[in-house]
This record gives structure tokens, C-alpha cells and sequence, in this order.
């Protein structure tokens, strides 16, 4: 029996779907009534009844639904815009409504005109709403879709709780469909109730799995293997490919939030042994890919120290070297200055000698490989390794096979191995040591980091490191000749390179004034929960955390304070003593509400909410946005923190987009550099905004960005560090005042578009993520077809870019304007989070990303409550002498002087009495 308590919707997003169905948004095309049309409607006698028949069907026409389900919630705009075009009243609109009979017989006539059908539950609408749940994850978008299927094939919709009973009973079929279809693949099932089984230590062998976390190290990546070979003893994986990849990803998140008592507890034998298999065949794939990226920054690690020591050791040595030198010239002088044999025999056998055994004992110099073999013993897992993981190639099968060999391989005594395929530099390694096992262990393991960044190794059970065709669409057989040639041609046409233009880096900054002080003095004071609780009240984004069943909290204080645990960065023990709720029911909360696609929805909540107020138009449109990094400091035992120079500390990267608004729209944790997550960003948000140019600093740039963004259908502006050293690209070479172009490689860009194409429309489609693909593109040594392609379309963009930058004064303020909100907001986000004094101490990077998204949560709130009250004070302050109409625009939502962020959390909700729902302001005394 399906769990009558189980929603699909929340009462926001049922009311959103109506909202979207009889608005009047898109009012002149919608709501549009042809003359045709006109005439028909006009044979009633009545206004009203023409104006009801016209309502009845300009909504089937254009939404696909029957206006009497919602006959009390038409919008006054669109009456008013349909009673134009008729020329009649609406006054009594409300009579046709009450007319049963008549309303009815003109629906049915409504629908012949139409050519609709009306809606009817039958095996193949049914059979629509279970591709539907089986290929998606969010309920939301299944409703949407289901919605979307009935308007294309002229099905009227019905009411959304209809809707909603068909989405919830196909979920509750499509899940047990997709246990059966898991149980019966296993093959030894009673195995896989080892993993609930508690250990010695107290914890069940899945908590243990679950939560294993390493550092970059020898131990570490044995622990790693270790785990993958348990994981392989539970027998073969499960196949998945019968779900779509979005499906598979929900599945994975819905695994990762799940505990050992929460498995324990299902009735349904499916559901249990098919949560463990999937639990065993996600934690595989991502212990894959933990063990290469520990080897790959493990050996890296290696190189460096050894690189370093050569070099110190070397550095010595000539010191030594100079001193022998001068030595070598004493000897001589005094050689010279001898004058007979018996003499030249003492100084032999004296000072000579002495010389000789002083030489005789200084150390030649040593290269990298000689104290990389000092290393060898740390990676005495490369056995083990070669044994689990099994590495596959394209364009190296022979470096396949003698990974394949490797444990059986003879050294020194065999010296017939082939090494032809590693680089020459090991070549000559392996040679010069006599084919020693160290040295070859050594090569081995440089040349599988090395091959697996370039591309020519990959591992087929891995989620990250799969082959680069994996993670693309199937090819197409089109005439890609005519279109590359199509492309090139609208891509030399669109770009204009000038003959002559003046170079100008100077960016014009507005001045600086002391107007924003005086706005915020009329803000009353504030704590940061009463912030969370107001801007509930305006947007109702708490009913966003719902729980595994679609369930809402029921204590909303206790969802606050865990919002504030992690957004404030305290932790759940002090959160418990600052708010007097326990620390054990604030983990079950976090555990169960705090997971990344409730925090996402309520983030879209808040960005959607900010973007309808009327202030932020004071600051952009919502069409441009920058993003940045911001580094924190990490000291757990995790992979995903690295050791900077710069900041003297370990610690990761939160990459934050930003709308000219001061939306806070996307947040990410960052893996690799920074310009592998532009795009996550500008493609994934999934909110009102539609954003078009987008800003970087240098470290977010890259050619390729320049091609990407383009073809996808952005503007990037980036800031480029060192603009004057860039080379410069056209169509054809010229210089122009001393400035070099080369010409641009047309033959590259013509022989990979299709490739090129391929790769956008992947990412376009969702068949990967922007991110992950990136980070291959962007790590391979060996430029592959895509690669080069796309280096070469984003230099003509980039030169194009540069040459506007110099000569167009608005658009560098434009770009300095938008990285400076970013920046700003980065400085208001370590403000709010300052508990551990700012370090994210987290190993899963499951779990840092639900943190900072808490972070982002509270500052989005902080955000809207400040815009709203920037409203109010406007209001207040408009007619003063002193105001200035100007200088307010360039107020922004970010102060922080009024709120505080300390102290006891009181956690109450309660009702603003005044006419607009706001507080009264409180005008404070100047600072001085």
C-alpha cells in the first residue's frame, strides 16, 4: 500500500504551477484573440457570456487548461485586456461563471473548435507519467513535465491535486520497479546483511564505509584499496544503465543521506537489499575516484619534495665545488714554483695526498630520480592498486598491457621489457639504473598520473576519470563539413578586428561617500534568527526542507537553529547551548532537512523573491553576474584541501556566483582551478534570472571559457591579469603599433567543430556536467580534438574581448563594478561565517557543500531583509533635503552594522503588526 501521508507538492509549489497557468504574463501573446476569433466569440447577445466563452478559450488555447477549475483566481489584468479586444463590460462576468449548463456546453464546443481532448486516465497516459518519474528526480519537474506532454498532444489539464494523485502513485510503482529490477540482479543476497552488522568497535561495517576519509599518503591510498577490495568481495556490481543519469544521481544522493538504522527499518526486503547493493556500487565508484586523485596528489607530492631536495643538495655542492676550484689553484701555484724532483716527491706524498682523499670523498651531483628511489618504499601499494583498479586506453593499449604484466615482470636480470611507450626522460632513467625495479615502480606510477591527466588512461568504473566519449552525446552523421564552414564564416563576419585603435586601461571609480551610513543609521537593530523568521514570513522558504517523505517540520525553531549551526559555521554542541535545544535533535535535523537539494530549493526560493522586488533594479536588470572564489581554511583529514603558500594553511575554495543585484545565485565547493566551475553556475541556477554576461578574475579565464560561453550562449567578461603580454589572434597576421597578430588556425577549427559541438550540446543537455568535463579538458597535456577546437574559436573571442576592454572606458568600470560586488559579498560571507574563526573543517565534500550552501542561505536572507527595509527607508527619507536620488541607487543590501550575530539565539517566530509588515525604523545617532 502507497503511504497516504506521501506529497508530491508543497502548498508553494502547487500554488506556483497555478500561478504559472493563469497568469498574465506573456499578456500580449497569450491572451491575443485573432480577428477570426473575435467574430466568433461575438454571435452571444450578452457581454458577458461573449467575455466567459472568450476566457474559456483563450486559456485552452494557449495554457491548456479549463478556466472553471479556477474561475475566482482569473487575473483582473488579463479580464480587462480580453474585454478590450471584445469591447464590453466585465461587470458581471461573475453571472456566467454561476451558469452550470451553458459554461459547460460552450466548454465541449470550445474543445471541437480546438481540436482538445479532454482528459481521461487511461494505460497510455499512465504509461507517460511512469517515463516521466522513472526518468526524473525532482517532483516538481515531473509534475511540469507531465504538464507539458498533456499541452503538446491538446490534452486539457486537469486540477493539480489530479495531477499529483497520478504523479504519487507512479512514483510508489516506478520505485518498486526499480528495486525488483536491482534485487533481481543479485546474486548473493544474505551477503550484503554483513555491512548492517556492528564491529568490534561499536560501528556497523556501513557507517564505517560510509564515512571513511583520508589524507593524501602512502597509508591512505592503501586504506582506499583496502576498501574497494572489501567492496568487491560483496560480488559483481549491480548494472544501473536501465535509468536515466538524472535518476541515477537522485538515487545517489537519496544513498548518501541514509543511515544504517534507516536501511534496518524497511519492510520491503526490495527496497533494503537494493539500498545496499546501490550503496556498494556508488561508494566503489567514488572510492575510484578517491584513489586516483590521492595517487595523482601523492606522486605529485613525491616529485616535488624530490625535485627540491636535488635541488638543495646540488646548491650545497657547488659551494663545494667553488672551494675545490680554489684549492685547484694553490695546487698549481705551487706545482709551479717547484724546482727539483725530491721537493716535487714530498709535496707528493704530503699535501697532495691529502687533496686526493679530500676530492675522493665529495658526492657528484644527483638528479630527481635519485631521491625520488628514496621514495620507493612509499609506494609499495602499487601492486595492490594494478591488481584492483583496472585501466583502460584508446591510444596507449601497450601501456595497458604491461600494467597488465607488471607484477610478473622481471627487472635487471630481463633488461627485454618494453619501455618505448613511457617519456624519454624515464627512459633514460630506467637505463641508467640498469631496468631496476625502483626505478621502473617509479616510472609506473608517474606515467598513470601523467596519462590519466592527459587523457590516454582512463578507469571505466570510475564516476570522474571514465573515457572522455563517455561523458559525450553519441556523434551524428550530418553534413558537419557545410556547418564548420557556416560557423567560421558567421564567426569572421560577427568579429571585426580593427586596424588601428588606442589603448586605454584606465577604469573611471565613482566617489566615494558617506550617503550609505546615513540610510542604514534608520535600520533597526536585529539578530540574525529574527531575519530568517521575517523573511519566512515574505517567502515561505522554510517549507523548502522536507524530509524523506515529503514531510515538513513541524518545529520550525529547531530547522532554524540548524540552519544557523552550520551557516554561522558554530557547530551543533554550541548551537545546542546558544539555543537550548538539544545537540542530538539538531544533528537529526541537519541529517535529515539540510541536505543539498532542499538547501538548493530554498535557495531559489530566496533568489526568485529578491529578483521581484522593485529596489534591486536600483543596482542591474538580473541579466549580468560575476564569480569568484573565497578561500577557507581546512584542517580535518580530507583529500579536499591543499596546502597554499600564499595563506600558510590548508584549506579549499568556495566558488560563489553573484548577480548584478547582489544575488547570491549558485554556490559550489571548487575542485581544480576556478575556471572549471564558471559555467556550473551560469547553467545550472534554475532561477527567474537570465543571465547573459558574466565576470571573472583571472583565475576563472581561460580560452576555452571564451568558446564555451559563447557557443552556449553567454557574454564573458572576464578580468585578464597581464593584459599587455597576451598574444593576440586574427584571421589574418598583421602588426599594428608594435602589436603582434598571429593569424588564427582556420584548418583546426574547421577539422573539430563537430567535436567541438558535440561537447556543447553534452553539456547543454545535461549528459554531463559542465564542471566535470572541464576539469579533463582543462588537465590534459595532449591537446585532444575538442581541446584544440575550442582553444582556438576562444582566441579570435578573446582578442575580440581585449581590444573592446582597451577601447571602451563603460566596460571596464562594468566589470570592476561587478567583481567588486562579488568580492563584497565574499567579505560579508566570512562575517557571518566565524565560528572555528572561519576553517570548514568537514572531510565529505558532500558535507562542506551543505554547509556553505547554509552559509548562502543566511546570506540571501540578510540580503532580502536589507533591500526590503532599503525600500521602507526610501520611502521614509525621499522628500528630505539631504536625500540624494543618485547616490541611493548605489546603496547596497550588504550592511551589516544593525545585525547581530553573537549572543543567545531566541528562536520565535512572531507577526510584524504594522500596516507593511515591517518593523518601524529607529534613527541612530552618527557614528564619530
Amino acid at each position: 500500500m502507497m503511504n497516504s501521508r506521501y506529497s508530491v507538492l508543497s502548498t508553494k509549489e502547487k500554488n506556483n504551477i497555478i500561478q504559472t497557468l493563469i497568469s498574465e504574463k506573456n499578456i500580449t501573446t497569450d491572451f491575443y484573440l485573432t480577428d477570426d476569433e473575435i467574430h466568433m466569440i461575438k454571435k452571444f447577445d450578452r457581454p458577458y457570456i461573449s467575455l466567459g466563452y472568450a476566457l474559456q478559450y483563450i486559456y485552452l488555447k494557449n495554457r491548456g487548461i479549463s478556466i472553471l477549475n479556477y474561475s475566482d483566481s482569473i487575473p483582473k489584468e488579463v479580464i480587462e485586456h480580453i474585454s478590450l479586444q471584445l469591447k464590453c463590460s466585465s461587470k458581471e462576468l461573475k453571472s456566467y461563471f454561476l451558469i452550470r449548463n451553458t459554461k459547460a456546453r460552450h466548454m465541449q464546443e470550445i474543445f471541437k473548435v480546438l481540436n482538445y481532448t479532454k482528459f481521461e486516465l487511461n494505460s497510455k497516459i499512465n504509461n507517460v507519467a511512469h517515463e516521466i518519474v522513472l526518468y526524473s528526480s525532482n517532483k516538481f519537474d515531473m509534475v511540469k513535465r507531465f504538464i507539458d506532454y498533456l499541452k503538446i498532444n491538446k490534452i486539457a489539464i486537469p486540477t493539480i491535486s489530479t495531477i499529483e494523485g497520478i504523479i504519487s502513485k507512479n512514483i510508489f510503482v516506478t520505485d518498486e520497479f526499480i528495486y525488483k529490477n536491482i534485487y533481481s540482479q543479485l546474486k548473493n543476497k544474505e551477503i550484503l546483511n554483513k555491512l548492517l552488522y556492528s564491529e568490534s568497535n561499536g560501528i556497523s561495517t556501513f557507517s564505517r564505509i560510509k564515512n571513511t576519509s583520508v589524507n593524501v599518503s602512502s597509508n591512505g591510498i592503501k586504506e582506499l584499496l583496502k576498501l574497494i577490495k572489501e567492496i568487491n568481495e560483496y560480488g559483481e556490481m549491480i548494472d544501473l544503465s536501465f535509468l536515466s543519469d538524472e535518476k541515477i544521481r537522485y538515487l545517489n544522493s537519496q544513498i548518501q543521506k541514509s543511515h544504517k538504522t534507516r536501511i534496518e527499518r524497511f519492510k520491503d526486503n526490495h527496497k533494503k537489499y537494493s539500498y545496499l547493493a546501490m550503496f556498494l556500487y556508488f561508494k566503489k565508484k567514488e572510492l575510484m575516484d578517491m584513489v586516483i586523485e590521492v595517487i595523482s596528489n601523492h606522486v605529485h607530492m613525491i616529485q616535488k619534495r624530490s625535485k627540491k631536495r636535488a635541488q638543495e643538495y646540488n646548491a650545497k655542492n657547488q659551494s663545494i665545488y667553488k672551494s675545490d676550484r680554489e684549492k685547484f689553484k694553490l695546487v698549481i701555484k705551487d706545482l709551479l714554483n717547484i724546482s727539483d724532483f725530491k721537493e716535487f716527491i714530498n709535496y707528493q706524498n704530503t699535501s697532495l695526498v691529502m687533496i686526493d682523499n679530500e676530492l675522493n670523498s665529495h658526492v657528484d651531483d644527483l638528479d630527481e630520480v635519485d631521491f625520488l628511489l628514496k621514495s620507493y618504499p612509499s609506494i609499495d601499494y602499487i601492486n595492490d592498486l594494478l591488481e584492483i583498479i583496472k585501466f583502460d586506453s584508446n591510444t596507449k593499449p601497450e601501456l595497458v598491457d604491461f600494467l597488465k604484466n607488471y607484477k610478473n615482470s622481471s627487472t635487471r636480470k630481463n633488461k627485454k621489457i618494453d619501455i618505448s611507450f613511457f617519456e624519454p626522460k624515464w627512459q633514460k632513467s630506467i637505463k641508467k639504473y640498469e631496468y631496476s625495479k625502483k626505478v621502473v615502480g617509479m616510472t609506473v606510477m608517474n606515467t598513470i598520473r601523467d596519462s590519466i591527466r592527459s587523457g590516454d588512461l582512463f578507469v571505466r568504473a570510475s564516476k570522474k576519470y571514465n573515457s572522455f566519449d563517455h561523458y559525450l552525446i553519441s556523434p551524428t552523421e550530418s553534413s558537419c563539413d557545410i556547418k564548420s564552414i557556416e560557423f567560421f564564416n558567421n564567426l569572421k563576419q560577427s568579429i571585426q578586428i580593427p586596424k588601428q585603435f588606442e589603448l586605454n586601461r584606465d577604469i573611471e571609480h565613482d566617489e566615494k561617500s558617506t550617503f550609505s551610513d546615513k540610510i542604514y543609521r534608520y535600520f533597526p537593530n536585529i539578530s540574525m534568527p529574527e531575519i530568517l523568521y521575517e523573511v519566512n514570513q515574505w517567502t515561505s522558504f522554510l517549507e523548502d526542507f522536507r524530509g524523506f517523505h515529503g514531510d515538513k517540520l513541524d518545529k520550525q525553531k529547531v530547522l532554524v537553529a540548524s540552519l544557523l549551526a552550520d551557516g554561522h559555521n558554530l557547530g551543533f554542541a554550541k548551537m545546542a547551548i546558544a539555543s537550548g535545544i538539544d545537540e542530538s535533535v539538531l544533528r537529526r535535523s541537519s541529517e535529515y532537512y539540510l541536505n543539498y537539494d532542499n538547501l538548493e530549493t530554498a535557495q531559489k526560493t530566496l533568489v526568485n523573491y529578491h529578483h521581484s522586488l522593485d529596489i534591486v533594479g536600483n543596482w542591474g536588470n538580473g541579466k549580468s553576474s560575476s564569480s569568484d572564489g573565497m578561500r577557507v581554511p581546512i584542517n580535518s583529514k580530507t583529500i579536499y584541501a591543499d596546502y597554499n603558500a600564499h595563506y600558510g594553511n590548508r584549506g579549499g575554495g568556495i566558488y560563489r556566483h553573484v548577480s548584478d543585484q547582489y544575488t547570491p545565485y549558485y554556490v559550489q565547493i571548487l575542485e581544480g582551478r576556478d575556471s572549471n566551475h564558471v559555467l556550473d553556475g551560469l547553467l545550472y541556477h534554475d532561477t527567474s534570472l537570465e543571465i547573459y554576461n558574466h565576470s571573472t578574475d583571472t583565475a576563472g579565464y581561460t580560452e576555452q571559457m571564451f568558446a564555451l560561453t559563447y557557443l552556449l550562449g553567454f557574454n564573458f567578461k572576464p578580468r585578464i591579469k597581464n593584459l599587455t603580454q597576451q598574444q593576440l589572434y586574427a584571421f589574418e597576421s598583421f602588426e599594428m603599433d608594435d602589436i603582434k597578430f598571429k593569424k588564427i588556425n582556420e584548418k583546426i577549427i574547421l577539422d573539430n567543430y563537430s567535436e567541438v559541438m558535440r561537447l556543447v550540446e553534452s553539456i547543454r543537455c545535461g549528459k554531463v556536467k559542465a564542471s566535470l568535463i572541464l576539469q579533463k579538458i582543462n588537465s590534459y597535456n595532449r591537446n585532444n580534438a575538442v581541446a584544440k577546437g575550442l582553444k582556438e574559436i576562444g582566441r579570435i573571442l578573446k582578442t575580440k574581448y581585449i581590444i573592446d576592454y582597451y577601447t571602451n572606458g563603460d566596460l571596464r568600470k562594468e566589470v570592476q563594478k561587478m567583481l567588486n560586488k562579488g568580492e563584497a559579498i565574499n567579505s560579508v560571507a566570512r562575517l557571518i561565517f566565524f565560528g572555528k574563526q572561519g576553517r570548514l573543517n568537514e572531510s565529505k565534500l558532500e558535507r562542506q557543500l551543505e554547509k556553505v550552501s547554509c552559509l548562502n542561505i543566511l546570506l540571501s536572507s540578510l540580503i532580502i531583509w536589507n533591500s526590503r527595509y532599503l525600500e521602507k527607508v526610501y520611502t521614509e527619507v525621499k522628500d528630505e533635503d539631504w536625500f540624494n536620488e543618485e547616490e541611493f541607487k548605489r546603496v547596497s543590501p550588504l550592511g551589516t552594522a544593525h545585525v547581530n550575530f553573537l549572543g543567545r539565539y531566541i528562536l520565535e517566530d512572531f507577526k510584524i503588526t504594522t500596516k507593511d509588515g515591517l518593523r518601524e525604523l529607529e534613527l541612530k545617532a552618527p557614528e564619530y
